[in-house]
Parts: C-alpha cells; structure tokens; sequence
C-alpha cells in the first residue's frame, strides 16, 4: 500500500529535501523541496498522467562542439520533469491518501526518467579535442544517477521506524545525500560555463533566452 511506503504508523515528520527536479547543466537551484511524511493507510487512486518528456532530444551525430552541447541539452530537456511534476514534488501532503499517491507516482516517473538521461548520456563521446567534456559528462551523469537513486530510496518498501530516533536517523541521511546534490549542483553548472566558454558555445540552450528567441523563430 502506498501510504505504508511513505508512512510510519503514529508519527509524523519534515524532510527537506534539494531542489532535485532541476537540471543541473542547465539551473542552480534556489529553492527546496518539503517532503511531508504522513500517516493514514487510506487507498489512493491514481491521478498522475503517464510519464512525459519536455522535448525530443536530436538524434543526429554531432560533429562540432556546438552540436555536441545542444545534443546534451536536448537530452536533458527531454527528461527533466515537468512543471506539474515540480509541483506535486513540492507541495504538503496535508494528510491526504491521494497526494501521497500522486507523490509516488511522479517520483517513481522522475527517477526512472533519469535513469534513462544517465544512458542517453554516457552514449554521447565528445568530439576529440573536447578537453574536460568527459570528465563533465560522467559527473552530470553520476548527478542524475544518486538524484533517481534518492527517489527510490524515498519509496521503496520498507519496515516502519520502531523509534522516533531510528526516524529521524534513517531521514537525516537521506536529507544529507540530498544536500550534498545540491551543493554539486552548483559546481556543475560553474563547470558547465567553463567548458562552453573554452569551446566558444552558447549557454544551454533552453535557459539562454537568445537561443529561446532564435528558435521561436
């Protein structure tokens, strides 16, 4: 049941979790996620639409460094989660059977969306001559991948806490690895500047608001 996933009988509790529904080639993160853990074993039904993509990412080879950023981005587009997704990662459960299922569902969507980007990525070799690319690549990578893994630790099955110490404990670590992302975050976009500026490419494309201008047209 899903609210036992997310519940421990008789308690209840605030996890803050990092901004982890943001890209982090593409936004630094200002703000964070409150997840409510809540009681109740109600049944929820389903109100969260199947899992769907921001946009189509290029499946042509790329053969200069532009291409090869705006491929990455594309990527990236395509699997970030979406405005509603962001919403309901966010919001209070209030207590309530089908916010927690709509939780669930989106989180299960988000990290499994992400676990997909990590493969599209780690498919993309940069150019020769791209110095610094790969290791940038394999770093959003492993970003994505620890983003999804703690997701799925979040709705995993588990036993309920025996203690409000064990609670506490078992949240603690999962808002540390949360923070920790969130830190990484920053270093990666800073990076993510570096390495365009070097190879004279513009910012990611669907944050440079140039690139939305040019390509609305």
């Amino acid at each position: 049941m899903v609210t036992r996933r997310l519940a421990t009988t008789g308690m209840a509790a605030s996890l803050m979790l990092g901004w982890l529904a943001a890209c982090p080639a593409q936004a630094v993160p200002h703000a964070v996620d409150t997840f409510s853990v809540v009681t109740g074993q109600g049944k929820a039904r389903s109100t969260v639409a199947p899992a769907a993509t921001a946009g189509k990412a290029s499946t042509a080879t790329p053969t200069t460094p532009v291409q090869w950023f705006e491929a990455f981005d594309d990527a990236i587009a395509a699997h970030k989660p979406t405005a509603a997704d962001r919403v309901i990662l966010s919001r209070p459960f209030n207590q309530e059977a089908e916010r927690v299922q709509q939780w669930t569902e989106t989180a299960a969507k988000v990290a499994k969306n992400y676990r997909e980007l990590a493969k599209i990525l780690h498919r993309m070799t940069p150019l020769p001559g791209m110095n610094g690319v790969k290791e940038y690549r394999d770093l959003t990578i492993d970003w994505y991948a620890d983003a999804a893994s703690i997701y799925e630790d979040l709705i995993k099955p588990r036993r309920p806490a025996r203690t409000m110490e064990e609670l506490e404990a078992s949240l603690n670590e999962i808002k540390e690895r949360a923070q920790s992302l969130n830190q990484t975050t920053g270093n990666l976009k800073a990076m993510d500047i570096s390495l365009r500026k070097t190879f004279r490419v513009h910012l990611a494309r669907y944050d440079d608001p140039l690139q939305q201008y040019v390509r609305s047209k």
